[in-house]
Order: structure tokens, then C-alpha cells, then sequence
């Protein structure tokens, strides 16, 4: 008899970035439905999110400040994930800004708000830097192994 692994809290964030980074709204939902029932997840959703936004936008635009170069980016015609929510370009541009090291410019917004700009965000970087299923896993990990790294007591 075969007994179903029980993924960690980690594992269930990192599946799920993984599937909204691939526009994959199945395995999406199934991640989020996975980590809604588990504490622990929950509790690492938003640092998790948070550092594989920054290494993506690190990566993107280089610890550039340059918000011309931010704007160009967030002008470029693009499907939306939730076209409901909408993309609000000034925090789309506070998030990017904020996550390359800039203060004061997010305090503002609402907390799912930034997780569902986050989201979004982090799926247009993958996309706008082409990266290949390996190379966005080994991004989810890294991100994965800092935040276990510093978010659980040893």
C-alpha cells in the first residue's frame, strides 16, 4: 500500500508560485486550496512571495532604480491572471520600486492587495525574462531556502 506524502508547508507555496508563475490555474487552485488548510503555510505565503518577487525583479532590472524602466514594463500590453482585480500601475511601480530597495512607498496598500500584485507581477517577470522550468524552480528554491532560513526557530 502506497501512502500519500503529506507535502511541507514550504512545498505547497513553492508548488503554487510555481503553477501561477506558469499561468497554470489548475494546479494553482489545488496549491492554494492545499496551503488554506495548513497554518504553517499560510504563515510563509507572504515571505515566500516576497522573496521570489525581489530576486525576479532583481533580476529583471538589475538594483536599478530607474522607474522609466519600470514603467516601460508595466506599459507592455499583457493577459491579466484576474482581470477583476485589474493591474493598478502606481503600485504595481511602489512594489517593484520598494522591492529594489526604495522605502516609504508601500505602507498604503492593503495586504492582499500586494499579494495579488505580487502575483501577477511575479508572473509578467518570468515571462519578460524567459525563464525556462528549471530556472524558475531553482529561483522558487533559493527563495524557499532563505525563507526557512530565516522564518523557523531552529
Amino acid at each position: 500500500m502506497v501512502v500519500p506524502v503529506d507535502p511541507g508547508p514550504s512545498s505547497i507555496i513553492a508548488n503554487m508560485l510555481g503553477a501561477v508563475a506558469r499561468r497554470d490555474n489548475p494546479g494553482f487552485f489545488t496549491w492554494r486550496n492545499e496551503m488554506n488548510r495548513n497554518d504553517l503555510a499560510q504563515q510563509l505565503l507572504y515571505p515566500f512571495l516576497y522573496e521570489v518577487f525581489r530576486l525576479l525583479v532583481v533580476r529583471r532590472f538589475h538594483d536599478s532604480d530607474e522607474v522609466a524602466e519600470i514603467r516601460g514594463f508595466l506599459a507592455q500590453p499583457r493577459l491579466l491572471l484576474w482581470p477583476e482585480s485589474g493591474l493598478c500601475a502606481p503600485d504595481a511601480e511602489a512594489l517593484i520600486r520598494s522591492a529594489l530597495g526604495a522605502s516609504g512607498l508601500v505602507g498604503h496598500l492593503a495586504t492582499g492587495d500586494i499579494v495579488v500584485l505580487r502575483l501577477q507581477l511575479m508572473t509578467y517577470l518570468v515571462e519578460d525574462l524567459k525563464l525556462s522550468p528549471t530556472d524558475l524552480d531553482a529561483l522558487i528554491a533559493e527563495a524557499e531556502r532563505f525563507v526557512l532560513d530565516s522564518e523557523l526557530p531552529a
